[in-house]
């Protein structure tokens, strides 16, 4: 049985959560929520033009417990050209209705350890320059059975308090040591997030880069968020139609450029957070260019090619993207067969030595 943490001169802190039509998932992200063993809770749950199924579960969950606060869209906000205007429209229409000190937004998919919030606030308290917090992220699949339990700590190796931009210039060199995760994480102080312009389109990066590393920001690797892996994720289907942000994050860089708030870092770090954050969207890109092109998904293809051929870092990541893609290696190998196999087996034929001599030529005989 859980244990609640009263109320009494406690902070308010606001979960968001988004959904349209699965109430199955919601039911499950939703009852997380509720069961919380931190009871001070403002809940607002955003109907975003909803099924009907998936409303009927909104007005039951809202009769059923006083601290749920529902946020209605007649329309859905989600458009395939313009998919994280859900973001902009939805979450910060939320953000300006919540009250609470702390909010943490997220979608119905996924699912919080029962003691999630109270290990949050434990650290917005424990530091009062802490205005970002995040736990330890695990991998469910679509029954809630943890994915890859074997080792929960690949990544996220970092104090319970550091500065955030560190954190934040630590990921743009690459390293996956200190931070590593699938998507959006952090909780904010409510007046921080207000402070850097609410929800952006780009909102993951513009959470690491745009809010985090002007404050402390919190860690508790036994705060546990289950991120579920499906195969109604947005982010997956969105990759297939070719859509993967380049405008929104081109323009969170600019933004980012224009305000200047990194230079209280250094002009020249300024620069390079700027450059960075661009050019290693320049290499997802070309990534996700190749794949798409070669799974013969040529308009998403070009889509993406639309979006991001005037940047010359694409270009430059162009051929390795090409050269590491498995569907190169898949058309290689169909072109290059019926020249390859007659002669391989020439070679087998007249020099049987190298049958005895090498695995790797065995190898290649028997899968051409």
């Amino acid at each position: 049985m859980k244990q609640l943490i009263k109320s009494v001169g406690s902070p308010k802190f606001t979960v968001v959560l988004h959904t349209y039509n699965r109430p199955a998932f919601l039911r499950q992200s939703a009852s997380a929520v509720l069961e919380q063993t931190y009871d001070n809770l403002e809940i607002i749950l955003i109907n975003n033009g909803a099924t009907v199924e998936t409303r009927e579960l909104l007005h039951e969950l809202e009769s059923k417990d006083k601290r749920i606060r529902l946020l209605h869209f007649k329309e859905n906000q989600y458009s395939p050209s313009d998919p994280h205007k859900i973001v902009s429209v939805c979450y910060n229409s939320a953000l300006e209705m919540s009250t609470g000190n702390y909010i943490w937004l997220q979608d119905d998919d996924d699912i919080l350890a029962m003691d999630y919030i109270e290990k949050m606030v434990t650290l917005f308290q424990g530091n009062t320059d802490c205005s970002s917090a995040s736990g330890l992220v695990l991998s469910i699949d679509a029954k809630g059975d943890i994915i890859g339990c074997t080792n929960y700590r690949a990544s996220n190796y970092r104090p319970r308090y550091m500065p955030g931009h560190i954190l934040a210039l630590d990921v743009l060199k690459g390293s996956s040591v200190m931070y590593g995760y699938p998507g959006p994480i952090f909780s904010f102080k409510r007046d921080t997030l207000l402070k850097y312009g609410g929800c952006h389109k780009a909102y993951e990066l513009h959470h690491l880069y745009g809010i985090v590393p002007f404050g402390i920001t919190g860690f508790d690797e036994t705060a546990y968020f289950y991120w579920r892996r499906h195969e109604g994720q947005l982010n997956k289907t969105l990759t297939a139609q070719g859509w993967i942000g380049t405008k929104d994050v081109f323009s969170l860089s600019n933004n980012l450029r224009r305000e200047n708030k990194w230079s209280i870092y250094g002009d020249d770090t300024a620069k390079y957070v700027v450059k960075k954050i661009k050019d290693d969207h320049a290499k997802t890109a070309a990534g996700v260019f190749a794949l798409n092109f070669f799974s013969l998904r040529i308009k998403a293809s070009m889509t993406i090619l639309r979006d991001i051929w005037f940047y010359p870092h694409f270009w430059l990541c162009f051929p390795k993207a090409l050269f590491r893609t498995r569907g190169f290696l898949k058309q290689w190998y169909l072109i290059s067969r019926p020249v390859l196999k007659p002669l391989l087996n020439h070679i087998n034929r007249n020099y049987p030595e190298l049958k005895n001599k090498s695995v790797f030529f065995n190898k290649l005989i028997k899968h051409l």
